[in-house]
């Protein structure tokens, strides 16, 4: 038999909606800043500065040098607070 039916409901999603909830640069920032936190808070500041600047690299999230640079700045110095 060469009758095939496609029983496929009409309304399905086959692909993830990637555009399902828009987010901002600066929320994007946000979470990139927040994950950095978690993740390099109080290294040395030359291990600061690559992981920031990869993973901004990485994720393509645009950020002006005065803001990269205050937030190595911020998270190198969080060692010595704790």
């Amino acid at each position: 038999m060469s009758d095939t039916h496609d029983t496929t409901p009409a309304e399905t999603q086959d692909e993830p909606r990637l555009d399902l909830h828009q987010t901002s640069d600066q929320e994007r920032l946000d979470g990139l800043i927040a994950q950095l936190r978690a993740d390099v808070a109080g290294q040395n500041a030359a291990t600061v500065d690559k992981a920031v600047r990869g993973r901004l690299a990485e994720t393509g999230v645009p950020a002006e040098e005065e803001v990269i640079l205050a937030l190595i700045a911020e998270l190198a110095a969080d060692q010595a607070t704790d």
